[in-house]
């Protein structure tokens, strides 16, 4: 039996071809040819086949799995657990600062492939959705801590919040224009702020 034979089905050759798509990404961007990913995988093509399928449902996984990797449940949870809206914001937008750059190259070849591929436009969709609802309850919190500017409602400024965070924006700001992370976090949180969050009363 040779030994993609005993690798088929196991997540230790999942987990170094989902690392070795990632890593041919972030060197070639979107012309990965699956025998690329194999090599780098130390795997057969047929490996990477019948773990995956084809190159859509790679780049699906892949989705599944960056975040994970990256220990972003945690990151989230930290932003949440603040004791403030105002707080959560801002710590919402130091996570930006410093994961949109890890999560970028691969970004790219996902907005680039997601109007190709159904399924994985339907993927991206969601994860899109998911973070604009992320957002939102940031928002959320500051309204009801009475710190919401009049005239802007939770939809509309969870909106902002989500869109001038996005990585296009986040992508012009720091790999066009120079931005540091610390001056992206300072510059995009001052900007939210005085946007929409009210002084305190207290």
């Amino acid at each position: 039996m040779s030994s993609d034979a005993r690798a088929y089905g196991d997540p230790d050759t999942r987990r170094r071809i989902l690392f070795a798509t990632w890593e041919a990404i972030e060197e070639v961007g979107a012309d990965i040819r699956l025998r690329d990913v194999a090599e780098r995988a130390r795997v057969s093509r047929q490996a990477v086949y019948l773990h995956f399928g084809d190159r859509a449902n790679l780049l699906l996984a892949l989705v599944e799995f960056m975040p994970e990797t990256l220990g972003f449940p945690k990151l989230l949870a930290h932003v949440f657990a603040a004791e403030s809206g105002v707080e959560m914001l801002r710590r919402a937008v130091v996570l930006h600062s410093t994961y949109n750059a890890k999560i970028d190259s691969v970004a790219r070849v996902l907005e680039a492939a997601q109007y190709q591929d159904t399924a994985l436009g339907a993927a991206w969709r969601d994860r899109m959705t998911r973070s604009r609802a992320a957002h939102r309850m940031i928002v959320q919190r500051i309204a009801e801590e009475g710190r919401l500017t009049d005239g802007w409602t939770v939809e509309d400024a969870g909106d902002l919040f989500y869109t001038v965070t996005m990585q296009s924006p986040w992508r012009e700001l720091t790999c066009e224009l120079g931005w540091s992370p610390k001056q992206y976090a300072r510059r995009m949180t001052k900007l939210l702020l005085d946007s929409f969050v009210t002084e305190s009363q207290a």
